[in-house]
């Protein structure tokens, strides 16, 4: 029996663990993401582990150019396991004529490395992280 409640014990601290790490987490991206001038909603609408490919092929080489508009260079990342953060934007500075706005974050070991702003609408549009610093 003592097993048994030992067990649940340490099963309820690793899952407080977790969420206290991954809260930490989210809450850097966020002051990352503000630290660009964007507002995002709080919570990501969606997280996913990618592998960057060892080659990157005409469209990786074309998302890489956008990244470097923002001082970013996946390069360094070919073949690596990255994170993907999906933000909602609120404070996008046109008019989107109702489209909604978001920002793909990439995290290698919890460090920012590059991300985008986009619609997923097929008339949409891609930008880099730095957008509403262009031209300041």
């Amino acid at each position: 029996m003592l097993f048994y409640v030992i067990t649940i014990v340490i099963i309820i601290f690793i899952g407080i663990v977790c969420l206290v790490f991954a809260n930490d987490e989210n809450q850097s991206n966020i002051e990352f993401l503000e630290n660009l001038g964007w507002q995002v909603d709080k919570n990501y609408t969606q997280k996913e582990t990618i592998i960057l490919p060892e080659v990157f092929d005409e469209v990786y080489n074309n998302y890489n150019s956008i990244q470097k508009l923002s001082g970013f260079d996946l390069s360094d990342y070919k073949g690596k396991k990255v994170t993907r953060y999906t933000y909602r934007v609120l404070n996008f500075p046109q008019d989107t004529k109702g489209k909604k706005v978001y920002i793909n974050l990439l995290t290698f070991k919890d460090a920012p490395i590059g991300g985008d702003v986009l619609t997923y609408e097929l008339d949409g549009f891609m930008y880099s992280l730095d957008y509403l610093n262009i031209g300041k």
